[in-house]
């Protein structure tokens, strides 16, 4: 391509760049932002990977480091301009590059990439100890950026701010490789012995090489935080390495326009893969595979001229997605309604997630579209899977109300990932319906309607029965180190404080870990009468089968939120026979109530193969009650007469719990059943329990 040709092809990349917030739809300048982000982190990759042969997994771990340096320079320091503090976000991990560099000079091979690896777990690990500045499990929230005290980004002065910075640190890069440095870099990846005997002195260049791409990810990292609006270290795991190396090795190492389409392809193709999360290892390895067999080089290297020209073919390709999409349903048509969820489809939660969506809401849309819809209407349904992650979550969600234009949300799963949404649904006006969590936090807000009995609730219902009928004095809490643990943790505290009663221990389990050994050895030497087990179902069996191991007979365990369910509680085996609990759901294989067997016998008409279970027992009323609220506001169906008929229920039989009457406060529950495991299953051991 000659010089004239290459100017013109430029020009018009620029001009397409710049339009694109004002003819895109919304979630595709947010997915075209995080493009940009990844460009950053890929041009930095390979800086220190395709230049120097120094391959890392670790750059999660930079990114998180530049994130949350960015995140709390935003809330402490809001006046600061945008520009230094991403600066500041890429000096800090800069320097942190450089003094995890030194050490790592002596390594190479297997032995760098494993301490690459292990450095990305301790930046996890620090953000979860650091609670009192980073908000560990629960999220850091990132306030809105802007130029100073002057102005707030939006959606495309972010897309601007992203922009601009990937367009100036391509620049940077394009113009390091041709430098002394760049080709000491490149002497050093073709042989580091010719190098040292060149002359060219390698340890000092390969620590400058972990500082610039070190410096290259945290700038990315802040860039991320303004994009993405919440921060958890869920989110830089090892997966995220992953998928930065096979941007370089897809695009091409040692190579800047490599970077750039590496990053295009591995982006889109992750958010394509939304609702297939757990393919994602197994594609990316295939890419990798091909590549390293087929494109040894990457695409740089396979076609050698396809640079600019790729790179606007996959904008262009973007922006006919778009205006596809732009043209799609619009959540409520003559003929549809559209409705979805971010959702648990992987990771600790993976089975709730399916029971409670494509079991549960699903099962129920196929009696009501089998019977002809609602006023005429047939309802689908769009889920993505966040893995039980906050910032997965929060893309998701995007994605469904800018790209799919659903008109609700119904039955997200998990407190973390519901409370990253619900600023951003509350701005947008949208309901969120019956979420499968209890945090009182949604209480009273105009657009949530809960999915459960409230944390709060369950926990006075648990309290009294406990210190009433069965005399108990001390307790003790296990519980998660997040939202869900600590929410039921205040309530406990609260509720015993009205009996004149404390908690004996508590003991906190960051989310992910399955060995707690030492909280139940410290729990033990408290000697409560009743734990309580705040858990996800992997530490909650794990606790279970520890305390079964040492002996621990004398305490009653009591199982709150997601254990109280047959399924996961029997993952501990024999270890959770005698287990207490609240449920709040009945009997879904042998209760005799007409909603329960009219679910038994949808269930076995569409899902045979599918036990009932408690998980899709919850969707299938979440999908009752959505229905029932949309039957009663006609024709005319809008978010806001949704709201109103939903409001306005009053003594609903649904035939499965007993009849309720939403208000103001949009709570659908108030109320649960005492338990116990006898031969793996619940043995009821009263009526329903209520807490007003």
């Amino acid at each position: 391509m000659n010089a004239s040709a290459r100017r013109g092809l430029l020009a018009a990349l620029a001009v397409g760049l710049a339009a694109w917030p004002w003819v895109a739809p919304p979630y595709f300048v947010f997915l075209a932002s995080l493009i940009f982000v990844n460009v950053v982190v890929a041009l930095g990759l390979n800086l220190l990977s395709g230049y120097t042969n120094q391959l890392s997994f670790g750059h999660a771990g930079f990114l998180a480091i530049g994130a949350y340096t960015a995140a709390l320079v935003a809330i402490h320091a809001p006046r600061v301009p945008v520009a230094v503090t991403l600066l500041a976000a890429g000096v800090v991990t800069a320097l942190v590059g450089l003094a995890f560099g030194v050490p790592c000079l002596r390594l190479s091979g297997l032995y760098l990439t494993m301490a690459t690896l292990a450095f990305a777990f301790v930046i996890v690990e620090v953000i979860l100890s650091l609670d009192a500045l980073t908000h560990g499990a629960d999220g850091l929230r990132v306030p809105a950026v802007g130029l100073g005290a002057f102005a707030t980004f939006g959606d495309t002065g972010r897309y601007y701010l992203t922009a601009v910075t990937a367009t100036l640190m391509v620049a940077a890069a394009v113009n390091l490789v041709r430098t002394r440095t760049g080709r000491a870099f490149l002497a050093i990846r073709e042989s580091e012995i010719a190098a040292q005997a060149s002359g060219v002195p390698v340890a000092a260049y390969k620590t400058i090489a972990f500082g610039l791409s070190a410096f290259y990810t945290g700038v990315a990292g802040g860039l991320f935080a303004f994009v993405v609006g919440f921060l958890s270290p869920d989110a830089f795991d090892v997966l995220l390495s992953v998928d930065f190396v096979v941007m370089i090795i897809l695009g091409g190492l040692g190579s800047v326009p490599g970077s750039v389409v590496g990053a295009v392809i591995v982006t889109v193709l992750n958010d394509s893969l939304a609702a297939f999360q757990n393919y994602r290892p197994l594609i990316f390895g295939v890419i990798l595979i091909a590549c390293m067999r087929f494109m040894p080089g990457g695409i740089a290297a396979a076609t050698r001229r396809m640079s600019m020209r790729l790179v606007a073919s996959l904008v262009i390709a973007l922006l006919l997605l778009s205006g596809a999409t732009a043209a799609a349903e619009q959540g409520v048509t003559d003929t549809e309604i559209v409705i979805g969820c971010s959702n648990s489809f992987s990771g600790p939660l993976a089975y709730t997630g399916e029971q409670a969506t494509r079991y549960g809401v699903d099962l129920y849309l196929k009696v009501v579209n089998d019977a002809g819809g609602v006023n005429g209407r047939k309802v689908r349904s769009v889920y993505y899977d966040d893995g039980y992650k906050p910032q997965e979550a929060v893309a998701n969600t995007r994605k469904l109300l800018e790209q799919d234009r659903i008109f609700a949300v119904i039955a997200p799963q998990g407190t973390p990932p519901v409370m990253a949404t619900l600023e951003y649904l509350e701005e947008n006006k949208v309901p969120l319906l019956f979420p499968f969590q209890g945090s009182p936090v949604i209480r009273g807000k105009k657009y949530v309607f809960s999915g459960m009995t409230l944390y709060d609730r369950q926990s006075k219902m648990m309290i009294d029965y406990l210190v009433g009928p069965r005399k108990f004095k001390t307790f003790g809490v296990l519980y998660q180190d997040d939202d869900y643990g600590k929410a039921f943790l205040t309530a406990y505290e609260k509720d015993l404080g009205r009996h004149n009663l404390k908690i004996a221990a508590a003991e906190p389990v960051k989310r992910g870990v399955t060995d707690v050994s030492a909280q139940i050895a410290k729990l033990r030497a408290a000697a409560p009468q009743v734990t309580f087990l705040v858990l996800t179902p992997g530490p909650g069996a794990q606790a279970l089968k520890e305390r079964q191991k040492i002996g621990w007979t004398d305490t009653v365990m009591v199982s709150s939120g997601p254990l109280t369910d047959e399924k996961y509680l029997g993952l501990a085996g024999d270890a959770a026979e005698g287990v207490e609990g609240l449920s709040l759901w009945p009997d879904p294989l042998t209760s005799d109530l007409p909603g329960v067997k009219g679910y038994r016998a949808a269930m076995q008409k569409y899902f045979d193969k599918n036990e009932p279970n408690r998980y899709s027992l919850s969707g299938y009323f979440a999908a009752m009650l959505f229905v029932e609220g949309a039957k009663r506001a006609g024709r005319t169906l809008t978010r806001e007469t949704l709201i109103g008929a939903l409001e306005n229920i009053r003594n609903f039989d649904s035939g499965i719990l007993p009849p309720l009457s939403i208000g103001p406060d949009h709570e659908t529950q108030k109320q649960g059943f005492w338990v116990r495991v006898e031969q793996g299953r619940f043995k009821p051991l009263t009526d329903w329990l209520r807490s007003d």
